[in-house]
């Protein structure tokens, strides 16, 4: 019975990483979308931003809320 439980634990926590993932990479997506946009296609960017933006692609997190 253990065994079972054991597997179906794992196998939620495997679902619930995999829909996270997505999640903040969907998140980063739009994010990028939108510095990207109000930047003017990055002419126009704060060094600021250009750090949000350069972290976000490294795989930073200064994101995360």
């Amino acid at each position: 019975m253990t065994d079972q439980t054991d597997n179906l634990i794992a196998e939620v926590q495997s679902q619930n990483k995999a829909e996270n993932y997505h999640k903040q990479n969907t998140d980063k997506l739009y994010i990028l979308q939108d510095i990207w946009k109000e930047t003017n296609q990055l002419d126009d960017i704060t060094e600021h931003m250009m750090r949000k933006f350069k972290s976000i692609i490294a795989g930073g997190k200064w994101w995360k809320k």
